[in-house]
């Protein structure tokens, strides 16, 4: 069970949320609750069904039958995750309706307890994004860890599912107003110069909580970004000889997960470094269909999330294809 407490004007703030606090995150028994709180039994009765009744307390019941347990476990023996969230198939497929579903509970329970949470793009996490219910994080504040993508299904850039997303959850946002890719080294330092948007991209860096797609390179937002540099066709030749196999906030890998830290991808988008990715306490890193295995494999072995959300049939070939390279059991 997951349990959420969020801020109603329709009561006494103090009381109705210390009091869910005190019963629902710390345990403590009505009788407890009265004397540290210097209220009668009765009236913590009262205190916490108008909690209920209100909305400040929200109660969501995880439904194991959507998991994968197995798969679960053994993402987090082998990639020393903090929580796998693999969605078992379903009689319609499961597919992506089912990354969506789990991925919008993790995305909730990661934020919710947030200052910052940074947010990039893609397909996936527009499905997690969308699938989330209304819930009041007022406290929460959103935040971009890429530039905005042009070219792309307006709804799965930076931009907007930053929007969709404070809409969803009640919390604040800030716009990187920027572009993610810039015809010219120049342009991207003079804009970076800019105060706003370096303390955008500061405050990204300083998120309690990152929510990523994995990009997979021939296909999707990781496709488009590659368009849109227009590389020439010797960085083309130096690019596709380092072996890409995708990228996490336009910061593209290779199989083993080393970043391709070349020049003339580095200066012209504008995202958060990958170290200073992986210096935020929790990435949650979302991604749906087999064709994903080769890039969630590499931020895998990167360490570049903590948190992963999949379906089952990527997370069974992500798993074989690792035990293959490594030869275990």
């Amino acid at each position: 069970m997951i349990v959420w407490c969020t801020v109603s004007t329709a009561r006494p703030k103090s009381l109705l949320a210390e009091a869910a606090r005190l019963y629902y995150i710390e345990g403590l028994g009505q009788e407890a609750i009265a004397r540290k709180l210097s209220m009668t039994r009765s009236n913590v009765s009262r205190v916490l069904r108008a909690a209920r009744d209100t909305g400040i307390v929200q109660v969501s019941i995880r439904d194991l039958s959507r998991h994968d347990e197995l798969l679960e476990q053994e993402l987090q023996d082998r990639f020393d995750l903090s929580v796998a969230a693999v969605a078992a198939p379903t009689p319609a497929g499961g597919g992506l309706g089912g990354v969506a579903a789990l991925g919008a509970e993790v995305v909730v329970e990661s934020i919710a307890t947030a200052n910052i949470a940074a947010i990039s793009w893609g397909t996936t996490l527009q499905a997690v994004v969308e699938a989330i219910s209304p819930i009041d994080l007022p406290n929460v504040e959103l935040v971009q860890l890429v530039g905005g993508l042009v070219s792309f299904d307006a709804r799965a850039t930076a931009h907007d599912l930053v929007r969709e997303l404070a809409q969803r959850t009640g919390a604040r946002y800030r716009y990187l107003n920027s572009p993610a890719v810039f015809d010219s080294p120049d342009a991207l330092r003079h804009l970076v110069a800019e105060t706003s948007v370096r303390e955008t991209l500061d405050m990204a860096r300083r998120a309690d909580v990152a929510l990523v797609g994995i990009g997979s390179i021939h296909s999707g937002s990781s496709a488009v970004l590659l368009d849109l540099l227009n590389l020439n066709q010797a960085e083309r030749k130096d690019f596709w000889g380092r072996l890409p196999v995708g990228d996490v906030c336009g910061r593209y890998y290779d199989a083993e997960g080393r970043p391709l830290d070349i020049a003339f991808l580095r200066e012209r988008i504008l995202a958060i470094e990958l170290k200073d990715l992986r210096a935020i306490p929790t990435v949650v890193g979302v991604a749906q269909g087999r064709d994903k295995t080769a890039a969630v494999l590499g931020a895998l072995r990167a360490g570049l999330v903590d948190v992963l959300v999949c379906d089952a049939v990527l997370a069974r070939s992500v798993v074989d294809q690792e035990r293959g390279a490594t030869g275990t059991s």
